[in-house]
């Protein structure tokens, strides 16, 4: 007969955790869920003009996916998951290998309203505010 010692217990239990947490989908889709309200306001299509940096006008997608929000420019072949700085309402950095550290803030315009996104990389020379498109 199965007779469950302290840890046996603790194996089923953690069994258990990992099943409830990491394979249950609907986990994972509350979690997205709640990210999409949490972040509603700067979900979107932001422009931004980096003409002045020798570059072409590009867009960059924010979305949720998973647990994480990420950033996809039009100009890039993947997306890159925004981490976000602690203490600071929708600021986050992203760290890139070869272009170093972007910071991304979205600001408020004058309604109040978040339609800005300034994103600053110190070693590319970068400092730049997009603007969000609105889909129609």
């Amino acid at each position: 007969m199965f007779k469950p010692t302290g840890l046996k217990m603790m194996c089923l239990g953690a069994c258990l955790v990992f099943v409830l947490l990491v394979v249950n989908p609907g986990f994972s889709q509350e979690k997205t869920q709640d990210l999409e309200k949490k972040y509603a306001a700067i979900i979107g299509d932001y422009e931004f003009d980096l003409t002045d940096m020798g570059m072409d006008t590009i867009t960059v997608s924010f979305y949720v996916e998973g647990d994480a929000l990420w950033a996809w420019p039009s100009t890039a072949s993947s997306a890159a998951e925004m981490e976000p700085v602690e203490g600071k309402e929708f600021e986050f950095v992203v760290d890139d290998p070869d272009e170093g550290t972007y910071e991304v803030k979205f600001l408020k315009d004058e309604s109040g309203q978040y339609t800005k996104c300034r994103v600053i990389n110190d070693m590319m020379g970068m400092d730049v505010t997009g603007e969000k498109i609105e889909n129609e």
